[in-house]
């Protein structure tokens, strides 16, 4: 007696699908719509948290290991009040970093400096003229601490940091329009140590 009731179910249940379409927009006859998708937008692993601004005090990310890669968002600005974002990086072996950086909205000339807290100092930046930056450079030993910084040097943007830690290549690269300042920033790059006891003067 149920294998008929069985073989007729879908038979009868067929009129009413076709009639919960219409229902999804009332107030209380089912199951409310589901929420439209989000807006396209960059796609972050992690978003920036502040204060962030001094070599003592990057957003630590962690142990990096060849073959990974993320990717960093954040806002940043040309004045005293955001000057730089920083991100602390171990290294769990020897290997490469490579980066882009780029303004997401808004429009800005970002750069990002190497800072090597052994040293107190920024070891490498790309600061060319252009709004993006991109780059190599080898993190040589293990277990060495390192830190990416994100700086404008004019404009105010969001960004998009994009990171991949490769096989190490042992070359020290800088970007080819690299210079040791850009004499308009509004806050020297020495600035970013200051909370360590950096000299105030700028290299």
């Amino acid at each position: 007696m149920l294998l008929p009731r069985l073989a007729t179910a879908p038979l009868l249940l067929a009129p009413l699908a076709l009639l919960l379409p219409g229902c999804t927009d009332c107030g209380g006859c089912g199951t409310p719509d589901a929420p439209p998708p989000p807006p396209s937008a960059p796609y972050y692993d992690l978003w920036e948290l502040e204060p962030n601004d001094d070599g003592c005090c990057p957003d630590y990310l962690g142990t990096t290991y060849a073959g990974e890669s993320f990717v960093i968002g954040g806002h940043i600005r040309d004045d005293f009040y955001d000057p730089f974002d920083g991100f602390g990086l171990t290294s769990g072996e020897p290997h490469d970093v490579e980066f882009f950086l780029e303004p997401v909205a808004g429009s800005a000339d970002l750069d990002l400096g190497v800072w090597d807290p052994y040293l107190g100092q920024f070891v490498l930046v790309w600061e060319s003229p252009y709004a993006t930056e991109s780059g190599r450079f080898t993190v040589s030993g293990m277990y060495e601490d390192f830190q990416l910084v994100v700086m404008s040097y004019s404009g105010d943007a969001e960004y998009r940091l994009s990171v991949w830690i490769d096989p190490p290549t042992y070359l020290h690269l800088a970007a080819g329009e690299a210079h040791p300042e850009k004499t308009a920033r509004p806050k020297g790059l020495a600035a970013y140590g200051e909370a360590l006891g950096a000299p105030a003067s700028e290299d």
